[in-house]
């Protein structure tokens, strides 16, 4: 089966990872914008769809198209268009998803980041660990503070006193040139783009999860990839392979490896869930799940710091923001 990619955005950041992943079944690729065009045999590649007029995706009923919802970080709804397709595709796993039929994916690399590797080169690298980003939001300040004694590292912080912008090809060389990546949760979600583009530059990612939730165990299956419930235990792991070059080499290898299969499998995956899926009967929102979702991704520190940011644009008189990428 072949299938057109409609694309409903141009500003997507992960459009190199989806059209490495629905390879096998992309018969073509076309841009839209304004939710108007509708074709037949086609994956339509939306995001924020409970923004959109519903009878768009109401004219896809009966035709053979699917759905990849993208930027749903928040789970905000609008998963009744959802019954208007073959099947559905969306990233940032949760449970109610996947009890109704909808295939999970990873968020992926951002496009310009992967840097094509089959093996990453051996010998040690220059920093043991680096973090480029926002640092003052969910459990970031407690992973720099917890890494802070760690070194050789490269940090920048884009939203700190010496902020700057940086390139795709720079941020490639960082994580070509570390070791670990530690992959604090995004807005509200334990899931970002760096733990992707850390596997895809032979680095090796280090995860948070939570007493409730093991994220990435929940959306990848069992894999080798080190994951915490704090910060402080994430620095005492890297800590204590700092001089083993041996032991870094063979978990590097691990997770490189791991990731290679994984993608593999993901595409025949792809396949298989287009050969039998079943239109996902979805309720509008998740009103209670919504709330209980995001809570699980939570610690309490983080959900302090939530708590006082929206508080703070309040007083501002700020439109509270939902849903807006992980960076």
């Amino acid at each position: 089966m072949k299938l057109t990619l409609l694309w409903q955005g141009q500003a997507y950041a992960e459009r190199d990872w989806i059209r490495e992943i629905f390879a096998p079944i992309t018969g073509g690729e076309v841009h839209d914008g304004n939710h108007k065009l509708v074709l037949d045999d086609c994956l339509l590649i939306d995001s924020y769809v409970r923004t959109h007029p519903p009878g768009y995706y109401e004219q896809f009923r009966g035709r053979n198209a699917w759905l990849l919802h993208l930027s749903d970080e928040t789970y905000e709804g609008g998963y009744n268009v959802y019954a208007n397709f073959r099947g559905v595709f969306r990233n940032y796993w949760a449970r109610a998803f996947v009890s109704r039929g909808v295939f999970p994916l990873p968020l992926g690399y951002s496009d310009g980041v992967a840097p094509g590797m089959t093996k990453p080169a051996d010998g040690p690298r220059p920093y043991l660990w680096s973090f480029l980003g926002q640092s003052n939001k969910s459990s970031r300040p407690d992973m720099l503070r917890a890494f802070a004694p760690l070194t050789p590292s490269f940090v920048l912080c884009t939203d700190g006193p010496e902020r700057r912008s940086y390139s795709r090809a720079e941020y490639q060389q960082v994580l070509l040139n570390s070791v670990f990546i530690p992959c604090p949760m995004g807005n509200v979600n334990l899931d970002s783009f760096r733990v992707y583009e850390a596997l895809e530059c032979g680095a090796i990612p280090v995860l948070e999860k939570r007493l409730q939730l093991d994220y990435f165990r929940e959306l990848l299956g069992e894999h080798p990839l080190p994951a915490f419930r704090n910060w402080s235990e994430a620095a005492r792991f890297v800590a204590s392979l700092r001089n083993n070059q041996q032991a870094i080499s063979a978990l590097r290898d691990r997770c490189f490896q791991w990731w290679m299969a994984y993608k593999r499998t993901l595409g025949q995956q792809i396949q298989d869930h287009l050969a039998h899926s079943q239109t996902p009967q979805m309720p509008r929102t998740l009103p209670t799940a919504q709330l209980v979702e995001l809570m699980r991704h939570q610690s309490l520190r983080t959900l302090n710091r939530r708590v006082q940011l929206q508080f703070g644009r309040l007083l501002a008189r700020t439109p509270l923001r939902k849903t807006y990428g992980a960076s």
